[in-house]
C-alpha cells in the first residue's frame, strides 16, 4: 500500500499538484477567454507548398506528411490555435542549381502568401531565402517584405556550401550583406535545424532529428556569438526552435568555462565577464517550445532566458498541436500568468500580426 508523502516530499508533491492545477485552469480559461475563440499562437508551423512537395518527391529526398492549408486550419482549430506562422520543412531548397533554388524559394513564398489571403487572420509567414545565392536572397528579402508583407525570414541552422546539407552556419561572414539588409529592416529571423554535413547518419539507426537537430541549433547559436554577428547586427531578432536545442546543456562552456548560477528569468547571480557578455546575447534571442514540452528542458530554458523570450511552438504537421500544448501546461514549469505570456503575449510584442 502506497503511503502519502511526508515532510519536504509532501510539500513538493502538493506544490507539483498546485502547478499542474494552475496550468490546467489556465488552459481552460484560455479556451473560454473569447467565447470559444482561443488565444494561442504557433510560431512553428511547417507548410508544404505543392512545388516543394513535388520537388522533394521527384528527387526522392524524403517522405513527409503532405498537409494542405485546409488540413492545417483543421488541426489548428482542434488545438485552439488561432494564428500560425509558416515555414517550410527540411532539408531545404538548395541542391546545387542556383536558378532552381531561386524559383523554388519564390514558389514557396507565394504559396504562403496565398494561404494568408485564403484564410484571413489565420496565418503569418517567414519567407524562404534561396541560399547560398546571396544576390538572390537580397532580392527575395525585398520581394517578401515589400510585396508579400512577410513577418520575417526563415533560415536553416546550416546553409549552402559543399554538400546537399550545407556546411556553413549563421555566423558565417558570407552572410554579411544579408544581415546588413535585415538590420536596416529590424527584421525577425526564424531558424530551424537540419542535418549538418559533418554528421549526417553518424549514428546508425538514429535519425538526425533525435541528436543532430539540437546539436546543430547550438552550433549555429555559438556561430552567431563567436563570430560577433549577434553583437554587430543587434537589430536582427533571432528565434530558435526546439528551446534552443542543446544550448542549456553547454551554457557554461559557451560562456568560456565560467560557473553559471541563474535564477528564474535568467538573472546572473555570479560569473565572469565572458559569461555576462554571451549570456546577455543569448537572453535577447527568442525560443519556441516545439518538441521541448517537458519539465527538464523547459525548466532549464526558464533558468537561461527571461520568460519574455519564450513562444509556443507546435512543429505541425509532426505531432498533434493540442497534445503539445497539453504537455506544456502539464510540465509544471509555468504558472497561469506565464502560460498566457507563452501562448500569445510574448510573440505579440515581437510580431505586429500577432497583435491583430
Amino acid at each position: 500500500m502506497n503511503s502519502f508523502p511526508s515532510g519536504g516530499s509532501r510539500r513538493n508533491f502538493l506544490g507539483g499538484l498546485a502547478a499542474l492545477s494552475a496550468g490546467t485552469l489556465a488552459q481552460s480559461g484560455r479556451v473560454a477567454a473569447q467565447g470559444g475563440r482561443p488565444r494561442l499562437i504557433n510560431v512553428h508551423h511547417h507548410l508544404t507548398a505543392p512545388a516543394y512537395a513535388r520537388f522533394l518527391t521527384d528527387n526522392k529526398v524524403r517522405d513527409f506528411p503532405n498537409k494542405s492549408g485546409a488540413q492545417g486550419i483543421e488541426e489548428m482549430d482542434k488545438a485552439g490555435i488561432n494564428l500560425a506562422f509558416t515555414s517550410i520543412i527540411g532539408p531545404g531548397i538548395w541542391f546545387g542549381d542556383l536558378a532552381a533554388t531561386r524559383r523554388l524559394a519564390r514558389e514557396c513564398n507565394d504559396y504562403a502568401a496565398k494561404l494568408i489571403a485564403d484564410y484571413p487572420g489565420r496565418f503569418g509567414m517567414f519567407i524562404m531565402l534561396p541560399l547560398p545565392d546571396i544576390d538572390g536572397s537580397l532580392k527575395e528579402i525585398e520581394y517578401g517584405f515589400e510585396t508579400l508583407k512577410a513577418d520575417g525570414v526563415y533560415m536553416f541552422t546550416n546553409w549552402g556550401g559543399k554538400s546537399l546539407y550545407g556546411d556553413k552556419y549563421l555566423g558565417d561572414p558570407a552572410l554579411a550583406p544579408i544581415y546588413e539588409e535585415l538590420q536596416r529592416r529590424k527584421a525577425v529571423v526564424y531558424t530551424h535545424p537540419k542535418d549538418p554535413a559533418c554528421c549526417h547518419d553518424s549514428l546508425p539507426g538514429v535519425n538526425g532529428a533525435t541528436i543532430e537537430y539540437p546539436m546543430d541549433t547550438t552550433r549555429t547559436i555559438l556561430s552567431l556569438l563567436s563570430s560577433g554577428t549577434a553583437a554587430k547586427y543587434a537589430e536582427v531578432r533571432f528565434i530558435f526552435s526546439h528551446a534552443g536545442g542543446a544550448t542549456t546543456g553547454v551554457l557554461g562552456r559557451i560562456a568560456g568555462g565560467a560557473t553559471t548560477y541563474l535564477q528564474d528569468g535568467g538573472t546572473v547571480r555570479s560569473g565572469g565577464p565572458e559569461l555576462g557578455a554571451r549570456l546577455s546575447l543569448l537572453q535577447k534571442f527568442y525560443y519556441d517550445t516545439a518538441g521541448a514540452a517537458n519539465p527538464v528542458t523547459l525548466g532549464a530554458l526558464k533558468k537561461m532566458v527571461p520568460l519574455s523570450q519564450i513562444f509556443f511552438g507546435n512543429d505541425f504537421p509532426f505531432g498533434a498541436a493540442g497534445e503539445q500544448h497539453k504537455l506544456l501546461v502539464e510540465s509544471g514549469a509555468f504558472n497561469a500568468q506565464e502560460l498566457r505570456a507563452i501562448d500569445y503575449e510574448n510573440i505579440g510584442r515581437l510580431l505586429p500580426r500577432a497583435r491583430s
